[in-house]
């Protein structure tokens, strides 16, 4: 598929800390062991990457805990991709209000941002930060990936509509970032995008099979380029590693097993 992306995101920090680690706060150790739950999840990733040279595999990661793995997968020649916004925060925020330094620090393939919209919250002053970051990142000659998370499941298409028609009057996004749809209601969805503007599913945690009837619908929309499938892959192995359950290597042996499952599906979802 011309354009494909596929990514392995992890760039979750509150949810870490609450779904792994089961605190409220994370503590130095905590952070610590953040930090080496991450770089299993990498190894997991390279384990299947290093012999994929052809596909347009890439990562998604936070500066916080991922630091030294954003420079590693820069050695390595892996699409990077980092989130500016602040995790865990009902209104956007981002992480860092200087964010155009942190951006230009590692210069990534692209600029990740996440947005839960509801047509019932205020949204302008979130718009106006937006506003902010695709200024720059148009400028700046940034693609952006806008991850859009709608918090309403009885109305998730009629809420999904609504954000892409707001959004759009104040920033250009490159790459959509949504949880899967129907075929008809992705061609819903399609009608409001321009020509360069492309799709890829996200997971949301949601369970394999789930997961699977996404990326089998989605593989029929030809503005739907790839994936960006997290904890549905790595969560279970690092809850597991973490638990003393599995051993280091069988936890980067299952995400690595995890993350080439989901890469063949879409592969032969798409050749169908």
């Amino acid at each position: 598929m011309e354009n494909e992306l596929i990514i392995l995101p992890f760039d979750h920090r509150s949810s870490f800390v609450k779904d792994i680690l089961n605190v409220e706060k994370s503590s130095k150790k905590d952070e610590e062991k953040i930090k080496e739950l991450k770089k299993i999840i990498f190894e997991g990733f390279m384990a299947f990457a290093s012999s994929q040279k052809d596909k347009p595999l890439g990562i998604l990661v936070d500066e916080m805990y991922g630091e030294e793995i954003i420079k590693e997968a820069k050695e390595k020649n892996i699409i990077i991709s980092i989130p500016v916004e602040k995790s865990g925060t009902k209104e956007f925020e981002f992480e860092f209000n200087d964010f155009e330094k942190h951006i230009k620090k590692f210069n990534p393939d692209y600029v990740k941002v996440l947005f839960k919209y509801s047509s019932n919250d205020n949204n302008i002053n979130s718009f106006k930060k937006l506003y902010k970051l695709g200024q720059f990142c148009e400028k700046n000659n940034y693609k952006l990936i806008f991850e859009l998370l709608i918090p309403s499941k009885d109305k998730r298409l009629e809420e999904t509509l609504k954000a892409i028609k707001e959004l759009k009057n104040f920033i250009k996004v490159d790459i959509w970032k949504m949880e899967g749809y129907s075929e008809q209601e992705w061609k819903e969805i399609i009608k409001l995008l321009n020509e360069k503007e492309q799709i890829i599913v996200l997971g949301r945690g949601e369970d394999k099979q789930k997961v699977e009837n996404w990326l089998k619908e989605a593989s029929k929309i030809d503005k739907i380029i790839g994936f960006a499938i997290g904890r549905t892959i790595f969560l279970e192995a690092l809850k597991e590693y973490y638990q003393n359950k599995l051993s280091k290597e069988q936890a980067v042996k299952k995400i690595k097993t995890n993350f080439e499952y989901f890469v063949n599906l879409w592969e032969s979802s798409n050749s169908i």
